[in-house]
């Protein structure tokens, strides 16, 4: 397994209603699947004329790139594992060692072993490490990386950011997540 992950929100209590802490992994079951999904990304910056280090990042592109974007990711084969922790306004908050802990266990439950990059995130990172070792996942290896230089960690991006509209039951968030929808492998919604 090849994995993408990307997290959104911050830990810690509510500051609204309507607040959560999400990590989304994007996974190939092979490297080949992986390229042709990166080279498809290459291919849209190319038909957007865009520039070649351009970054797609649903929350600062345009609602055309964001549309052509989302339209991509329903023909890509991929699937994807997604976490969200609603926060709440009491002392009970939100952390990164509860979202690691909830993600390797649904890592743990669907694949025995793989490499996870996310995008540079020390403190993250060092909790899903953690939990991957008491889980003894050795096979897991984890790595971070730029998501500007990286389509797969850009394409992760918009996957969080759909779960999350998802979650939050914004406007237009139905339809574009059934864009992606049948590529979910889980989908884990828990209280803080």
């Amino acid at each position: 397994m090849y994995g993408y992950l990307d997290e959104s929100g911050a830990p810690g209590t509510a500051n609204n209603s309507n607040d959560f802490l999400i990590a989304s992994l994007v996974v190939f079951l092979d490297q080949k699947s992986a390229k042709k999904c990166s080279e498809s990304i290459d291919r849209l910056r190319k038909r957007l004329k865009l520039r070649e280090d351009y970054e797609f990042h649903r929350s600062h592109n345009s609602k055309t790139t964001q549309a052509a974007f989302i339209q991509l990711l329903s023909g890509l084969n991929f699937k994807f594992i997604t976490v969200a922790i609603k926060k709440n306004q009491r002392h009970d908050h939100a952390s990164y060692n509860r979202l690691a802990k909830l993600l390797i266990r649904e890592i743990a439950a669907n694949f025995s072993k793989g490499k996870i990059r996310l995008d540079s995130n020390p403190i993250f990172l060092a909790k899903l490490k953690y939990h991957a070792k008491t889980a003894k996942l050795r096979n897991i290896k984890f790595s971070q990386a730029k998501s500007h230089k990286d389509n797969l960690l850009q394409m992760a991006d918009y996957v969080v950011a759909l779960s999350s509209h998802k979650v939050r039951n914004t406007v237009n968030s139905a339809e574009n997540y059934r864009s992606i929808a049948k590529k979910q492998l889980v989908f884990v919604e828990v209280r803080a």
